[in-house]
């Protein structure tokens, strides 16, 4: 004779928890190295995006950026670095630095044009890129040619 399989259901409590632990959540942004960067009398603390896995994932996937924060790029060698929003839910100030000076700013670059998404660049080679908030070049005053000045230096 054949025994019949013993069969227990879980209280309604447990599997709704189970279901909300395997649920899609935002993934956490990995820590980034810090940095601050001044231009003129204002200061910004940034993100290094120190690494290429770092500079591909940028800010993409973010749902803001907080004011007096952002993220900056760095690089060995001056050139024309391309940027793009893939995957931005916001808007942002694009700055271009070489040396110590802003040669190109690009301010609020939309994080969703219509059509293909741009790729934005300097007209002239730059080191670092920064990235902050829409509308905060403009509302500080930033222009080409400001000196910055980055601590710890962030340059490879």
């Amino acid at each position: 004779m054949r025994k019949a399989a013993r069969v227990s259901f879980a209280p309604p409590a447990i599997l709704l928890l189970a279901i909300a632990c395997t649920g899609e959540r935002e993934s956490p942004v990995p820590a980034y190295p810090t940095a601050e960067v001044t231009i003129g009398i204002h200061r910004v603390l940034v993100e290094v995006a120190d690494t290429p896995d770092r500079m591909r994932r940028g800010l993409s996937g973010r749902s803001q950026l907080g004011e007096g924060r952002g993220m900056v790029f760095p690089y060995a060698r001056a050139e024309r670095h391309g940027f793009w929003m893939y995957d931005m839910h916001f808007d942002i100030d694009i700055i271009w630095i070489r040396g110590d000076r802003i040669v190109e700013l690009r301010s609020r670059a939309p994080h969703d044009p219509p059509g293909e998404l741009p790729v934005y660049r300097p007209g002239e080679p730059a080191d670092l890129v920064l990235e902050v908030p829409a509308g905060t070049a403009e509302r500080l005053g930033w222009k080409i040619g400001d000196r910055v000045t980055v601590d710890p230096p962030s340059h490879p």
